[in-house]
């Protein structure tokens, strides 16, 4: 996790790894083009992950594909969290087909977790470059006050493109891509921190 801020404002970064859990799952098991074609409204269609994991060979089941919905809608909705593991696989007991795909690729996923966490600590240590507590001081400059108190959570994806979506005022989906790319990743929080702050 890297964290930024005052006692009056803060800037979570992390990966969500219960969401990573349930992407990786849909990208190594081919189930993108059946759930990904559909999103509910207001969800963000998120493309294959970067890398993408090893994928299998047998056709995705309807009940895959349908559960995975229902996992994914969890997945946003709820605040980040640890994700769903063995013994219990605790959010997917009702879910016994994604349930056993998560099994599948459990191992897998961490270790490819672990590569993306050291990729993206490695780049910070070369030069981060967004300086969020600079960007946030110039925000009270330009207001000639301080910013309102506040919190904004995060959540990096490792995607290719630079996208990034708004779930709610305060929790946002940023793609890897885009947090390179400090002018765009500037410009995409800027209407967030405007309603904040």
């Amino acid at each position: 996790m890297h964290l930024r801020g005052t006692a009056s404002w803060e800037v979570r970064e992390d990966f969500d790894r219960g969401l990573l859990l349930a992407l990786y799952v849909r990208d190594a098991e081919g189930l993108t083009p059946f759930v990904v074609s559909e999103p509910a409204v207001g969800e963000p269609e998120v493309g294959a992950l970067d890398p993408a994991p090893d994928t299998t060979t047998a056709a995705p089941s309807s009940a895959a594909v349908r559960e995975w919905g229902i996992w994914w809608h969890r997945a946003l909705t709820e605040p980040p969290q640890v994700p769903p593991s063995p013994p219990d696989w605790n959010g997917l007991e009702h879910l016994p087909t994604v349930r056993v795909l998560a099994e599948r690729h459990h191992r897998k996923f961490w270790g490819w977790i672990d590569d993306r966490t050291r990729e993206q600590a490695d780049s910070r240590r070369k030069g981060d470059p967004v300086d969020l507590t600079r960007w946030v001081n110039g925000y009270e400059r330009r207001l000639g006050r301080p910013v309102r108190p506040f919190q904004l959570g995060v959540r990096l994806l490792p995607l290719a493109e630079p996208v990034g979506w708004v779930l709610a005022g305060d929790d946002v989906l940023v793609s890897t891509a885009l947090r390179r790319d400090a002018r765009a990743y500037e410009e995409f929080l800027t209407p967030v921190v405007d309603a904040l702050a």
